[in-house]
């Protein structure tokens, strides 16, 4: 994005976070947005954003509700309004989709005798005023069963072909549902840590049964089950390849949407999941960017870490997609991957450590993998 100065950043920073609120019930208060007191730049500039964090659908729900189709009277060019609206279109008719797939899948697997759950997205979305706004991306389906179980009932239904298989899901062509799916068999999320990872997978593991069947025709996951699961997904995507404000999002609905008791037990298990730092951060800058009332928080907000999450998720983009390490050569992009952990070790030393201790294991335990992999290349391009 094009560089502004600090007082211009800061006004269309807050400009951004008043249209989220606008967009999610967090606030009613849109005198920003007089026509005199936003240009045609500062529009272009908070599309710009709001297509880095993938919120171009939520946002623009926000500005139909200000301008009632009329662009005018917010100061907003009518080339972008269109452009914008025209894309939030398409976020509609990919949630249309999505929901029609997920339907689809859950009756294929439930006809097997599994139970499913869809997480995420479509779970998601139906939490937003308006369930067609959010942003999805694929569409995650957990079978229940175990690895095994799940491979040979994929290699039943003759889905197993031109797979990706991961530790944890199976990577399905878009070809076979006409939209990228992702079957589960494990909840796609851990803990660096051995023993909260061992307690956290035994929670979801006994949540998972109380999911509940939606008019949309698939199972969504219990409140608890998804507060737990994408925190820690959340927290996984910082350490790795980074975050965005549509997770945060996403978590804002879910809180908003549980009961206070539920909220109470989670908030009773997160040390013991290594999760209360994180936590501290995520409802630091809920409350303060997204307006989450106080009731609603899991722990006392933590402004020193939740400052850090900020800036990973401004300066990166959703995913990290749009962060600077991801520019140049391999190597740069590595260097500084590892050197951004090592400045994460104040936030959590304790995850930050068994993130890192883990990434060694496995580079040093995959090595001879790599060595043939590349002998076999160079064999091929001789």
């Amino acid at each position: 994005m094009q560089t502004v100065s600090h007082k211009a950043f800061a006004r269309r920073t807050h400009l951004f976070f008043t249209l989220l609120r606008l967009a999610i019930g967090a606030s009613r208060e849109f005198s920003d947005f007089r026509a005199d007191g936003i240009s045609a730049e500062d529009w272009e500039w908070l599309y710009r954003l709001c297509g880095r964090q993938s919120l171009l659908g939520v946002a623009f729900y926000a500005i139909q509700k200000l301008s009632s189709g009329k662009p005018e009277t917010l100061g907003m060019p009518r080339q972008l309004y269109l452009k914008w609206y025209y894309q939030a279109e398409g976020v509609r008719s990919l949630n249309e989709r999505h929901y029609a797939c997920s339907r689809e899948l859950t009756q294929k697997f439930v006809a097997e005798g599994c139970l499913t759950l869809i997480l995420k997205g479509q779970a998601n979305s139906l939490l937003y005023p308006d369930k067609f706004v959010r942003q999805t991306g694929d569409i995650d389906i957990w079978v229940s069963g175990g690895r095994e179980r799940v491979l040979e009932l994929l290699r039943k239904m003759d889905l197993l072909e031109d797979t990706k298989i991961s530790s944890h899901d199976v990577l399905l062509p878009k070809k076979v549902f006409g939209e990228e799916v992702e079957v589960h068999f494990g909840f796609g999320v851990d803990r660096c840590s051995p023993f909260a990872n061992k307690r956290m997978l035994a929670f979801l593991d006994a949540e998972s049964h109380n999911a509940t069947l939606v008019p949309e025709g698939f199972y969504a996951p219990s409140s608890k089950f998804a507060l737990v699961m994408q925190l820690s997904h959340i927290y996984k995507h910082m350490l790795g390849l980074g975050v965005g404000m549509r997770q945060l999002v996403d978590y804002f609905m879910l809180l908003r949407a549980s009961l206070s008791e539920e909220r109470a037990e989670i908030a009773s298990l997160l040390g013991s999941m290594n999760l209360r730092r994180f936590a501290g951060a995520l409802m630091w800058v809920l409350s303060e960017c997204l307006g989450l009332e106080s009731e609603f928080l899991l722990c006392a907000p933590d402004a020193r870490r939740g400052r850090v999450l900020l800036r990973e998720i401004m300066l990166d983009g959703n995913f990290g997609k749009f962060a600077d390490r991801r520019r140049g050569s391999v190597w740069r992009w590595w260097l500084k991957n590892r050197l951004r952990l090592v400045t994460f070790l104040p936030f959590d030393f304790s995850e930050v450590s068994w993130f890192l201790l883990r990434y060694w294991a496995s580079f040093v335990f995959l090595m001879p993998q790599r060595i043939l992999a590349l002998r076999q290349y160079k064999e091929r391009h001789k």
